[in-house]
């Protein structure tokens, strides 16, 4: 094939219903195509330059030290590509369904520039092939417990993939596929999505690929609620419930979420970890992301981003949620947590000086640890939603 042309392969990778996928070399800097020529040549002209000039002979060492470089190159796994081939017609599962979806593939990867959605960087007329950046740190699913119990880290990680499936979305493209095992870890250590064999254009020019009634993800990673919908049917919502449980999975170390279960006890990730600062934040992303019904999601990544970004800004304030039922650690020994010791009410108070001449409702927390007190007021109609129960 016409990749053979430009792409040396140098090992498989992995194959499946749809096609193979190689670890491959550009040929034209290849040990075929380059760099034994080089060092063919160089050492022969080593051994019969005898009578030559220094200058000859710095130029045969020359092109010896070049090849010697260029094979030190191959051994760097940033170097490499990944190739992924379409399966023959007598060797694939549906080839007409598999020929659309590598098509569709390569044109979403084509269609959105961003650093965390892997690029495409060569195919042909026929989209029978294409070859893509080849990440050797492997992917998310590899990594699992980088994260655990660190959702600040996890939430910073986790940040730019959601960025870039919000571009996927403002583009009226869904993924349909998003889970660890298709997000790869970058040299740098980024997260970069990819696998878009299962991609999804809202746009109706495009052409649909999957059944009318069928699941249309890996059914560990997919919404309930999309499991025997029609394809039309499928919007951003699905990506952004895949989300939400790869970041489970990140802080968590779990392969696996069952469903939308993450409040229960096995899976709680505050009960998992009691002593992790901002956990409660993690079930408050949960929330809004694995769900039993759409309408409870956040409609798309571009709103999960905000929510993200939200967090992140109450993380590096090293800011809280104010509510009795979410465990606040002291802000002096770090330590302890906050109870409450006294409610007063709403009462006229002459305490701390402050509103006199009214009622006032104050809220009165102290360390079990070191003593620090906190004083809440909590009269404000603004704030007085805090303090409800959940």
């Amino acid at each position: 094939m016409e990749y053979s042309k430009k792409w040396e392969i140098i090992a498989e990778l992995g194959r499946g219903g749809q096609g193979i996928v190689y670890r491959v070399f550009d040929s034209s800097y290849g040990i075929e195509n380059y760099i034994r020529p080089l060092m063919e040549n160089s050492i022969f002209g080593l051994a019969n330059t005898h009578q030559s000039s220094k200058k000859i002979l710095d130029g045969q060492f020359d092109m010896f030290k070049n090849a010697i470089l260029r094979l030190i190159e191959m051994q760097d796994m940033n170097n490499y590509k990944a190739l992924k081939v379409l399966h023959s017609p007598q060797d694939a599962r549906d080839f007409d369904n598999a020929q659309i979806r590598i098509k569709n593939e390569i044109k979403a990867m084509a269609e959105i520039s961003h650093p965390n959605l892997l690029k495409i960087l060569d195919t042909d007329q026929d989209s029978k092939w294409f070859v893509s950046q080849y990440h050797p740190n492997g992917t998310l699913q590899d990594h699992l417990q980088q994260f655990v119990s660190d959702f600040p880290n996890a939430l910073r990680a986790f940040r730019p993939l959601v960025a870039g499936v919000s571009e996927l979305h403002k583009k009226g493209i869904v993924h349909r596929d998003i889970k660890p095992r298709n997000v790869f870890i970058d040299k740098e250590g980024g997260l970069v999505l990819g696998d878009f064999g299962l991609v999804f254009f809202a746009d109706q020019n495009h052409t649909r690929v999957s059944g009318t009634l069928e699941n249309v993800g890996s059914r560990d990673w997919m919404p309930a609620w999309a499991m025997g919908v029609r394809i039309e049917d499928i919007k951003p919502t699905f990506d952004v419930f895949s989300l939400g449980k790869v970041l489970w999975s990140m802080v968590s170390g779990l392969p696996i979420l069952r469903l939308w279960y993450f409040e229960r006890d096995e899976f709680n990730v505050e009960k998992r970890f009691p002593n992790s600062p901002f956990m409660h934040f993690a079930n408050s992303v949960f929330a809004k992301c694995i769900v039993e019904n759409e309408k409870d999601c956040f409609q798309d990544a571009t709103a999960l981003l905000s929510e993200v970004d939200s967090i992140l800004q109450h993380i590096e304030l090293n800011a809280d949620l104010i509510h009795p039922q979410s465990p606040m650690r002291c802000r002096l020994c770090g330590n302890g947590y906050y109870n409450m010791i006294y409610d007063f009410g709403e009462r006229v108070t002459h305490l701390f000086g402050t509103n006199v001449d009214g009622p006032s409702n104050f809220k009165i927390y102290s360390c079990t640890n070191c003593g620090n007190v906190q004083l809440f007021y909590s009269s404000y109609p603004y704030n007085r939603n805090f303090w409800r129960p959940k």
